[in-house]
């Protein structure tokens, strides 16, 4: 979220993260930009302990935190698990409100958290909530702190992002406070998949390449090329060669299944209308891969990067690809591993899922703005 607030016009003081990778990349961008690097790679529940934060933070005077609790347990696309342990670290992002004392704090989730019970859970003041929807549990915790929450559900293409992605932002403000920020409104100008990643339209599988092969032929397109975050020396950073821009390596029985697919078709989708032959030849375990509609908006980026498939090569999305659908510039580079797979991704963050976990700077410059507005 921190790409969006600089967007914006703040200052972001430090971050944290449990995964090496993240800080790799957090750290990169910000050198880039040239601004302070201030971030703290370790575990939220080591990090909010009060001694601990309030000797990272120092004297620093903060006026709002941001930050997005892991959402797999919530999420309607999961298998939403009350026993997986993730979903009890909104505790301590809690915890961290209640030490750092911000005016202001933004928190993103999954729609699936507006419904999402948990049992005997444990407040920071020991209360326990029985079958208790999560919702209820924040605003008591947060009401208990001090302060008060609104919430409301956001479209990331209402503000300017190519992408159908649904998410719950929560802002929260102090009791005490008097000027309390809105939540922005969207505006109807829709950006297709085409407009955003036509011009990268070149690799076919198993291919690399950091030459831009074709010229950019929308305005969504230039402003990725040349940069909308502004760094330390007041201007943005043009974008001369290609980062992250790597197609995966497919079977020749994957390429022609790909092929098979029509646009805006899941992998389940064809195999309703292939004959049992076919059925039998193009068989997978995974039948939710869509291919993507080339003059109509992505569907939510996520986290699997053999969900979505190119509308025109028959290969999966490379992370450059899906990095533009979040609305990232060009010159913003992530780093760590392409990708992993199996038990590895619980523990990895490679690139394509700090892809998918990312909100949209796009979306997030505009909930800034609306902060920064009351601020003034």
């Amino acid at each position: 979220m921190s790409e969006g607030f600089i967007q914006a016009g703040f200052n972001v003081s430090f971050a944290s993260d449990i995964n090496k990778a993240a800080e790799l990349t957090y750290v990169n961008r910000h050198r880039q930009l040239g601004y302070p690097v201030k971030f703290a790679c370790m575990d939220i529940k080591e990090f909010s302990k009060k001694e601990l934060l309030k000797k990272f933070i120092g004297d620093t005077k903060i006026d709002v935190v941001c930050g997005g609790p892991p959402c797999q347990g919530f999420s309607l696309a999961g298998k939403r698990s009350k026993d997986d342990p993730r979903n009890l670290l909104v505790k301590h992002y809690i915890q961290v409100i209640s030490v750092i004392k911000p005016r202001y704090f933004v928190m993103e989730n999954v729609e699936g958290i507006l419904s999402f019970e948990l049992d005997n859970f444990e407040g920071l003041n020991k209360d326990v909530y029985k079958k208790t929807l999560v919702i209820d549990i924040l605003k008591k915790e947060f009401d208990n702190i001090g302060y008060k929450i609104k919430y409301k559900v956001l479209v990331a293409s209402d503000y300017g992002v190519p992408q159908q992605r649904r998410r719950v932002v929560f802002i929260g403000f102090k009791k005490t406070e008097k000027k309390i920020p809105e939540f922005p409104e969207g505006n109807k100008d829709k950006i297709t998949v085409k407009e955003a990643i036509g011009d990268l339209e070149f690799l076919n599988d198993n291919e690399e390449t950091e030459e831009y092969k074709i010229e950019a032929f929308s305005q969504y397109q230039i402003e990725s090329k040349r940069g909308r975050t502004i760094g330390a020396d007041e201007h943005t950073i043009n974008s001369v060669s290609l980062k992250n821009h790597k197609s995966s390596r497919h079977t020749e029985l994957t390429k022609e299944r790909f092929a098979l697919l029509k646009q805006g078709e899941t992998l389940k989708d064809l195999f309703s209308r292939l004959s049992k032959k076919d059925k039998e030849k193009y068989a997978t375990r995974k039948n939710i891969c869509r291919k993507i509609r080339e003059n109509d908006l992505s569907p939510t980026v996520v986290t699997l990067p053999d969900d979505l498939v190119h509308y025109s090569k028959n290969r999966i999305m490379t992370v450059r690809e899906l990095a533009r659908l979040q609305s990232f510039d060009d010159s913003f580079e992530f780093l760590g591993k392409r990708t992993t797979g199996g038990k590895e991704r619980k523990k990895e963050l490679p690139q394509y899922t700090q892809v998918g976990n990312a909100v949209p700077p796009l979306l997030a410059k505009a909930i800034a703005e609306e902060i920064m507005k009351v601020l003034n």
